[in-house]
C-alpha cells in the first residue's frame, strides 16, 4: 500500500460515515405497512369516501 492509498482510504471513510436508520416494523415482522395493512387501509379509505 502506498501513502496515497491510505490517504484515499481516509478520504472515503470521512465522506461515508455510518448513519443510524430507523424503520417501522409491523406486528407480523415485515416493514410497516405490510401488504395486509395496505389492503386494510385501502378498504377503510374507500368506505369513508363512500359514506354519505
Amino acid at each position: 500500500m502506498s501513502r496515497q492509498d491510505l490517504d484515499d482510504a481516509d478520504d472515503i471513510l470521512f465522506a461515508h460515515p455510518p448513519r443510524k436508520v430507523t424503520r417501522w416494523l409491523c406486528g407480523c415482522g415485515e416493514d410497516y405497512p405490510c401488504p395486509e395493512v395496505r389492503f386494510a387501509q385501502l378498504v377503510r379509505h374507500a368506505s369513508v369516501r363512500a359514506a354519505p
